[in-house]
């Protein structure tokens, strides 16, 4: 074990999966209600497609990456506010973009290694990651605590938090950014199309065997960043996804928390 945790990758792996397990499941609190989940998957998508460019064109993606993501969830937002585009159809269409964009740059000569973007790998996580996302970590954690009563009310009613003075369309605004910059860092680990499980999974599952919002979000973070985690050093040790690993470990979860569900077992 000490000699895994010695290698400068597993301490990178291992750091993004903490931010990812922890910010990740915070943030889909807040979505999942919403029935915004899938800007997980519209923002990976995007991100994908700046990496697929960036190696046709042959420069570094690292900004662009993270530029991506906040711009395709700005603009699925702008749709369904200015334009009273629905959700999924916004969504759909974003995703949508992002993936034939992809494809084009890999057929026209893009080299990218599809099996770890798309599910994740240990070796795909830089420096630069971790502080970012450390970063968007510590201000929404700052936020969620200093607004707690606010987010409540945003989650629980739109109408009821207008009416409270609630700023609803800069809360949205503001968990849709942090979705689209930790989704980046997520994609290293969980890959581009099981990035979102991490968003709703956790979510899901806490939310059958909690008594409260804050109970919630606490037993997501549990799940999230214990799947993460695990999925790591199931990744390394058994030459296996990181990603599909730790989407197997959140469903083991899942699972768990329907059986106390149904037993009348809450928390």
């Amino acid at each position: 074990m000490i000699d895994v945790l010695s290698q400068p990758f597993m301490q990178r792996a291992l750091g993004a999966a903490v931010v990812t397990g922890l910010l990740l499941p915070l943030i889909g609190n807040y979505l999942v209600p919403k029935r915004l989940s899938l800007l997980g998957d519209a923002s990976s998508h995007a991100a994908f497609a700046v990496i697929a460019l960036s190696s046709l064109l042959g420069f570094r993606e690292t900004l662009l990456t993270y530029l991506a993501p906040v711009a395709a969830i700005y603009a699925i937002l702008q749709l369904m506010r200015r334009f009273h585009v629905s959700g999924d159809q916004a969504l759909a269409a974003l995703l949508a973009v992002g993936g034939a964009t992809a494809s084009l740059a890999i057929s026209l000569g893009a080299r990218v290694n599809l099996n770890a973007v798309l599910f994740g790998s240990l070796l795909l996580v830089q420096v630069e990651d971790i502080i970012l996302g450390v970063s968007v970590a510590a201000a929404v954690t700052l936020f969620v605590a200093g607004n707690f009563g606010k987010t409540l009310v945003y989650t629980v009613s739109e109408e009821l938090a207008k009416v409270r003075g609630v700023q609803v369309g800069a809360y949205t605004f503001v968990f849709a950014v942090a979705a689209g910059l930790s989704i980046v860092t997520g994609i290293k680990i969980a890959g581009v199309l099981l990035v979102t499980a991490l968003l709703a999974i956790p979510t899901m599952a806490a939310s059958l065997i909690s008594n409260s919002f804050k109970i919630s979000i606490l037993l997501s973070i549990l799940f999230g960043t214990t799947a993460t985690t695990l999925g790591v050093f199931i990744s390394y040790y058994l030459a296996l996804a990181p990603g599909a690993s730790s989407v197997m470990v959140l469903m083991i979860f899942l699972i768990l928390c329907l059986v106390l569900r149904s037993l009348r077992i809450r928390i």
